[in-house]
């Protein structure tokens, strides 16, 4: 545990830095934990408002970490937190509340959205906090909005503003051609679940039922065969085999329509009126797995009464378009459930999926051709991908001598 001066209005920062979503599972049983919930100085925080705010934080950080310690990974999977990430998430959690005390004056537990962004922003305008105590702090606000999406009945979608840096070297953080399959491995869990019918034990059957009834907003007795159907979807893997195509912008994945797709040819076809950078017709190959994947996805989505004369391609489940924070929730989703292989510094968001395509493609594929799929303005752009493909880096220092 370090002990350096705070900026965050003398708050101490007693954050051991580390780190490690969905549904409502049955109430989590009691843990028991080797560290105080309510630290020293936020006891004597909370003491300066009354003696209750002692207890009554207790209590709800004792809520707060019991969930995470038991649902906080895998919800549905009932696995929580490792020891590690839960105690981490704890002290720094702490510090949040600190702050949020002192800036709204009085003693509070709801954190929203809008909080955290001022939170966040205070910690980049600090000369002494380093971007990956940042980060870490970010992915422990992250994890409490899950909590409080799933056990309070939220809808917090956010992602600190501005974006963070990802790492210490190239700005450009890029998803590694290693962690492609991985992704999309998890994407096809994230739209899968088990038949209604499969042997399960009957506590496995009603934690499926509730986690279900949350996600559908239907009570838990109601759900039923057909929600277990309709819970396997080819959505989110159509969504992640087209960007590991095309390296999709986030406001692509909003704008792309049902028309944009080309079967015959396997292509996405992006006409100039559509195209980001309005420069002209876009024409971006498809493997035959992804067309696959997309026809399966046209075949569902003609079914959902929300996508009726609609043509986009992917909705919300709010029905809304896609962007940057919808997308960088679902990837952090999908890494978080998934075994992706992401190095532990970096806090990947969606535009990496696009880096690590253009990556592979410019050092690969050649940068001519990289221009054309990633749809680049001028081949300068696609250029500056050429010098950070570790992948190639590590074959040539092998072969130098």
């Amino acid at each position: 545990m370090t002990n350096r001066p705070d900026p965050l209005d003398n708050i101490p920062n007693d954050l051991p830095d580390d780190g490690d979503d969905f549904g409502i599972p049955p109430a989590p049983e009691p843990v028991e934990f080797d560290f105080p919930l309510v630290s020293e100085r936020s006891e004597a925080d909370l003491e300066g408002f009354g003696l209750n705010m002692v207890d009554d934080y207790r209590d709800f950080k004792e809520e707060v970490l019991t969930w995470l310690a038991t649902y906080g990974k895998h919800p549905e999977k009932g696995e929580g937190l490792s020891e590690t990430t839960l105690k981490s998430t704890h002290y720094k959690l702490e510090t949040v509340f600190r702050w949020l005390w002192k800036y709204e004056d009085k003693y509070t537990t709801e954190f929203t959205p809008e909080h955290a962004d001022r939170f966040i922003d205070l910690l980049n305008q600090t000369d002494s906090m380093i971007d990956s105590t940042v980060l870490h702090h970010a992915k422990d606000i992250k994890r409490f909005f899950k909590f409080t999406n799933h056990v309070y009945g939220t809808d917090y979608e956010w992602e600190p503003k501005p974006q963070l840096s990802q790492s210490n070297g190239d700005e450009r953080a890029y998803l590694r051609r290693a962690a492609f399959q991985p992704l999309y491995e998890a994407a096809l869990d994230y739209g899968s679940m088990k038949s209604y019918h499969t042997d399960m034990s009957s506590e496995e059957r009603e934690r499926l039922k509730l986690y279900l009834s949350q996600r559908f907003g239907v009570p838990k007795e109601k759900v039923g065969p057909e929600d277990f159907k309709k819970a396997n979807s080819w959505k989110v893997p159509s969504m992640i085999a087209v960007t590991l195509d095309t390296g999709l912008r986030p406001i692509e994945v909003g704008r792309a329509k049902v028309s944009w797709v080309n079967l015959e040819d396997n292509e996405l076809n992006v006409p100039k009126e559509d195209s980001t950078k309005n420069e002209g017709h876009w024409n971006c190959s498809l493997k035959k797995r992804t067309a696959t994947v997309l026809e399966r996805w046209l075949d569902e989505r003609a079914s959902y009464d929300k996508y009726a004369d609609r043509d986009e391609l992917w909705l919300t489940k709010r029905g809304t378009q896609y962007g940057k924070d919808s997308c960088n929730y679902l990837l952090d989703t999908l890494i978080e459930r998934g075994n992706v292989p992401i190095p532990a510094h970096q806090n990947i968001s969606w535009y990496a999926i696009r880096h690590g395509v253009a990556t592979y493609w410019a050092n690969h594929v050649g940068p001519h051709h990289a221009k054309e799929q990633l749809r680049h303005k001028s081949i300068n752009t696609t250029m500056k991908y050429l010098h950070s493909d570790a992948e190639t880096r590590n074959d040539a220092v092998e072969q130098i001598w």
